[in-house]
């Protein structure tokens, strides 16, 4: 990661550091500087109470809301290692995806973790997100995963589909602001493991994991699949929903019941919670 040398405080709008952090907003720079942001008093403070490896804070005392103060976020700089900068508002408003900044930001080293390398405890239950690509669908699910007690997440693409690219992990980009947004802390909290279909495969199999679709066509509903013992709940992209390759490998296929006409389907990420809350449901007994 370049970034520019930290100063203490950053007037302009046009400062090289503004610059720079504002074009973290696209994709292709984030992936270059491997970096990205995180902006917003709440995310912010979750990520560093996640301990997320945090390059720099900044804050523009002018936008502080009540409850938050210039010297406690130097405060948190210090403690996580991080360079520490105030800025005007106009400058931090250049850096800011908001319409309504509260002030504070923090650049936030990426850290990538394939699926081989996520510790999972005995009778885990797993999320597993193939091809989804709305940022506020996955963060969503991050926030529901973490709410049920998922003890993992695992990303991929499902390359069976039309204009899917090659590579690791095309259309999983975990550090969008708005799926950090929508996550709330969660995309921090959560071991998430991101790579390709048959690594995530392979880490499901691994763990002993049953392995559950969601499809529309499916006779059970998961009201009726056991899902106490060790399970991998699998969802599909958000309009055309699982290849017949993960349908193929699936152990288990379930649908929502629904009795509507018109609402003949429902958003991936209500489907995703729903299932997530029956497993926490039927699992509400254990240790666990």
């Amino acid at each position: 990661m370049m970034l520019q040398m930290s100063p203490r405080h950053v007037e302009s709008a046009s400062n090289p550091l503004v610059k720079e952090l504002a074009a973290l907003r696209d994709r292709r720079a984030r992936e270059r500087s491997g970096a990205y942001l995180v902006e917003g008093r709440r995310e912010a403070g979750r990520a560093l109470d996640a301990r997320v490896d945090a390059a720099q804070v900044l804050v523009a005392p002018a936008l502080l809301t009540s409850g938050s103060s210039v010297e406690a976020w130097r405060a948190r700089a210090e403690a996580a290692g991080a360079a520490f900068c105030t800025a005007s508002a106009s400058a931090f408003k250049r850096m800011s995806v908001r319409e309504n900044p509260d002030g504070v930001l923090i650049v936030v080293r990426t850290r990538r973790t394939t699926p081989a390398q996520v510790r999972l405890p005995s009778g885990a239950l797993v999320l597993v997100l193939a091809g989804l690509e709305k940022p506020g669908n996955v963060g969503a699910l991050l926030r529901s995963a973490d709410a049920f007690g998922v003890d993992a997440v695992f990303m991929c693409p499902d390359l069976d589909r039309p204009g899917s690219a090659t590579g690791a992990a095309p259309g999983v980009d975990l550090e969008n602001p708005n799926l950090v947004r929508a996550a709330m802390g969660s995309s921090f909290t959560l071991p998430i493991g991101v790579g390709t279909r048959e690594e995530v495969l392979t880490a499901v199999r691994a763990a002993g994991l049953r392995l559950v679709a969601t499809s529309p066509t499916a006779t059970t509903t998961v009201w009726d699949c056991d899902l106490t013992a060790g399970a991998a709940v699998l969802l599909g992209r958000e309009h055309e929903g699982l290849s017949d390759w993960w349908l193929e490998h699936a152990d288990a296929r379930v649908q929502v019941p629904m009795r509507g006409t018109a609402a003949d389907s429902l958003n991936v990420s209500v489907t995703g919670a729903l299932l997530l809350f029956e497993a926490s449901r039927q699992r509400r007994g254990s240790a666990r």
